[in-house]
């Protein structure tokens, strides 16, 4: 089977958990946006093909850059003592606090899988996991296929054997494939302390469907991680909703907030699941950010917006809101507030 069959077959039912609703929206929050159930599920087969088709394409002139020199910043940003955040595209990200270095939703390796399938990508990897410094451990949002993916979580385990991943529900099985790595399993809002960090699991409005039948085999979760000094929250999918006024009260204000702004469109078929800019920069305000850097977004061909206007429209809604947002380019290191 080729993998652009294995990716036709596969994708319309499990890409970014989109065949069914997310964890959900309080009452009157944007849900009139979603079409009916059998309307959105004859678009979402069509949105899922073109996916799997890379038809997506209109958007790759103006994709996310990425710096040359991403693996060297990545070393620099491990081995110093500021707080720092590198971005390594789509919801992948090393968050360097409290002498620790972790990896989010790492996709960092080009070898294909019929059992972890990507969409097409936009931009080359910046930085395969040989090259990566020493990792302390990975945070996970979620386990669908562009947030957990096999090949990078099994190159992980094989060069770093000691390795940690903290997970959601529903994920631990996807990463015991990957080999010898130690789980960590937080209870949702239970503080966590680990390598002289606190880092607590919290919700978000997006789930796990990494199935043929796209149902929910496990739970998303946002992270706040903090090493007393600096708060760092990272949401690696969701859509908008109650839980980051929640987050907010806990746990706000955070220094810096890494928040996804792409694959919001098309806005009928996916808005219960995937913020667009300027819900992204509403969950800024709700959670005190100092500083939200857009991730999510100019990676892979996963829908129809444009790159380019999604970093237009973060950017206009943060001066309107009066929030300071920034995007990167990929491999690009920003130090935390």
């Amino acid at each position: 089977m080729s993998m652009m069959l294995a990716a036709m077959l596969v994708l319309p039912a499990l890409l970014l958990g989109c065949a069914a609703s997310g964890t959900g929206q309080g009452p009157g929050e944007r849900r009139g946006e979603v079409a009916t159930a059998p309307v959105r599920a004859l678009g979402l087969a069509h949105h899922h093909v073109n996916i799997a088709l890379g038809r997506y394409h209109w958007g790759v002139g103006d994709a996310a850059e990425i710096v040359p020199t991403a693996a060297a910043r990545v070393s620099d940003a491990c081995s110093g003592d500021r707080a720092a955040v590198t971005w390594l595209g789509h919801s992948s990200a090393i968050i360097s606090i409290g002498g620790r270095c972790l990896l989010t939703d790492p996709v960092l390796e080009p070898r294909p899988s019929t059992v972890s399938p990507l969409p097409q990508r936009l931009v080359d990897i910046p930085i395969r996991v040989d090259d990566l410094p020493e990792i302390d451990a990975v945070v996970l949002s979620h386990g669908d296929y562009d947030h957990l993916h096999l090949p990078t979580m099994t190159a992980l385990a094989r060069r770093f054997p000691e390795l940690e991943v903290l997970v959601p529900p529903g994920v631990t099985g996807i990463v015991r494939q990957a080999g010898p790595v130690r789980i960590i399993r937080p209870r949702l809002g239970a503080p966590t302390q680990f390598q002289g960090l606190t880092i607590t699991a919290e919700p978000a409005h997006h789930e796990t469907r990494r199935n043929l039948t796209a149902l929910k085999t496990g739970d998303a979760f946002s992270w706040v991680i903090t090493d007393g000094r600096k708060k760092i929250l990272f949401i690696g999918d969701t859509g908008y909703g109650p839980a980051f006024r929640q987050i907010g009260r806990s746990h706000g204000p955070v220094d810096l907030l890494l928040v996804p702004i792409g694959a919001y469109e098309p806005r009928e078929l996916v808005a219960d699941m995937h913020v667009n800019p300027e819900e992204a920069v509403r969950i800024a305000r709700e959670v005190g950010a100092r500083l939200a850097i857009g991730i999510h977004w100019g990676t892979f061909k996963l829908s129809p917006e444009r790159p380019s206007d999604t970093v237009r429209r973060f950017r206009q809604a943060g001066r309107e809101i009066g929030v300071k947002v920034t995007v990167l380019p990929i491999g690009e290191t920003v130090a935390v507030p």
